[in-house]
C-alpha cells in the first residue's frame, strides 16, 4: 500500500490521503471544497491515468466532506462510504448537522453507502476495514489497514489529542469506548483528518489519546 497525503490548501481543510492497493485506489475525506483546484489537480497527477474507485468518508462535518461533490464530478468513484450514522445526512443535503452552514458552505444530496463495522474494502494487497468509533460525532469511523496496521482517524484522535465532543451528536463517553476499542488493536502508522501523521509507533499515540480522553470526560461530569 502506499498513502499519498495531499498538501494542504486551506489551515481548516480536513488532510486528504491518496490510498493506492495493486488493483485499485481510494481517497480518504475531502476538505471543504472552498480551495478544490488544488486538490485536483494533485489527485489527477498522482492518480497518473489510473481511475479512483472509492472515497472514505470518516464523518459527516464539512471539513472532511464539503469537497465531495467536486471529486463526484471531477473523478467518478465507483463508491463512496461513510458510517452509517453519518451517512444519511449527507444522502439528503443536510448542510445543518454537517456544519455546512457553520463553515458558510452547502451540501448537497450525494449518493453515500454505509460503511458499518468490520465491513472490508480489498484494494489489492491493502484491505481497508471499518472501525466504528462515535464520540466526536454518532457515525464517525477509523479505517485500518489490516494488512500493514495503518489507521486513518478521522477526528477521534490526532497525534497530539482527541476529536471535540461538543458538537450534535458528540460524546466524551463514547470517544473513550471508541479509544479503548482502537487501543486492543495493533497499530501502526496514524493518519489523522488534522495534524501531523506517523509511520509507526500508532499505538503509543493511541494511549495518549484515551488517557486524555478519559480526563476530559471525568472532567465534563464533574
Amino acid at each position: 500500500m502506499i498513502i499519498h497525503q495531499l498538501k494542504s490548501a486551506l489551515l481548516y481543510d480536513s488532510n486528504i490521503y491518496l490510498i493506492f492497493g495493486s488493483d485499485k485506489t481510494a481517497l480518504v475525506d475531502t476538505g471543504t471544497g472552498f480551495a478544490a483546484e488544488p486538490y485536483i489537480k494533485e489527485i489527477k497527477q498522482t492518480l497518473g491515468g489510473k481511475k479512483l474507485d472509492i472515497v472514505f468518508v470518516t464523518h459527516c462535518h464539512y471539513d472532511h466532506v464539503g469537497g465531495l461533490g467536486r471529486i463526484i464530478k471531477e473523478f467518478h468513484p465507483d463508491k463512496i462510504y461513510a458510517g452509517r450514522l453519518d451517512a444519511e445526512c449527507l444522502r439528503q443535503g443536510d448542510s445543518e448537522s454537517t456544519l455546512g452552514t457553520k463553515f458558510g458552505g452547502k451540501i448537497e444530496p450525494m449518493d453515500v453507502l454505509d460503511f458499518n463495522e468490520s465491513d472490508s474494502v480489498d484494494l489489492g494487497e491493502c484491505l481497508l476495514r471499518c472501525i466504528e468509533t462515535p464520540g466526536h460525532t454518532s457515525g464517525s469511523i477509523s479505517i485500518i489497514d489490516e494488512i500493514s496496521g495503518a489507521l486513518f482517524s478521522g477526528d477521534t484522535v490526532f497525534i497530539d489529542g482527541v476529536g471535540n465532543t461538543s458538537h450534535p451528536t458528540g460524546s466524551s463517553r463514547m470517544l473513550v469506548n471508541s479509544l479503548e476499542k482502537l487501543h486492543r488493536l495493533n497499530i501502526t502508522g496514524l493518519y489523522p483528518g488534522h495534524g501531523p501523521t506517523i509511520k509507526k509507533n500508532g499505538a503509543m499515540y493511541i494511549e495518549r489519546g484515551l488517557t486524555l480522553a478519559r480526563c476530559l470526560h471525568e472532567n465534563s461530569e464533574v
